[in-house]
């Protein structure tokens, strides 16, 4: 067999582009010769049912290996691959592009992460009275905790967070324990 090949770049590109589609409609001559000359599906004989759940179990398995070669990768590269790496070898898609077994996956891989403060923080904490919170000038105290949404009472053990601003402790402590910021703010708890 001439494939004609050529002594230039260019040539040995469009020799090697005819080399590859050569080979598919060798391989896809192969593959319907195989099936006594059918290019029908291979669940023709299957009802609906054991068609979907073949079908289900193919997608399963396709989304699984999919995101077992996302374990070559750190989260970070996940989330931001072709995003000016520069080595194109690796498909862009971007996190807003996941499908929600894909995101289920890559939660999977990144485990669990904490986001509240640690219990040594927590517990630097004070905790006083309402009452003596109001007569010191320190504290921005409102009617209610805007965690609970409960009016103050003036013995109700309370906690002023850096930023000034006065929970219910119980409710600041579950709240801290979900997220390092103060609910009102938004600034971080150190």
């Amino acid at each position: 067999m001439d494939l004609g090949v050529g002594t230039s770049s260019g040539g040995l590109q469009e020799d090697d582009v005819a080399l590859a589609k050569l080979l598919q409609e060798q391989e896809r001559a192969l593959y319907i010769l195989g099936r006594g000359g059918r290019e029908e599906t291979a669940h023709e004989d299957l009802t609906d049912e054991e068609l979907a759940r073949r079908l289900q179990e193919e997608e399963d398995q396709a989304t699984y290996q999919a995101m077992a070669g996302y374990g070559s990768y750190g989260l970070d590269e996940v989330l931001h691959e072709g995003e000016g790496t520069g080595t194109g070898s690796e498909p862009e898609q971007s996190a807003m592009e996941l499908t929600y077994e894909d995101m289920l996956a890559l939660g999977d891989l990144a485990g669990k992460v904490s986001k509240g403060l640690p219990p040594e923080v927590l517990a630097r904490l004070q905790v006083e009275a309402v009452g003596n919170l109001r007569s010191s000038a320190g504290a921005i105290i409102l009617d209610r905790c805007c965690i609970c949404q409960v009016e103050f009472e003036d013995s109700d053990p309370a906690t002023t967070l850096p930023c000034r601003h006065c929970y219910h402790s119980e409710c600041v402590r579950q709240w801290l324990q979900q997220s390092k910021a103060c609910p009102v703010c938004g600034k971080e708890v150190e």
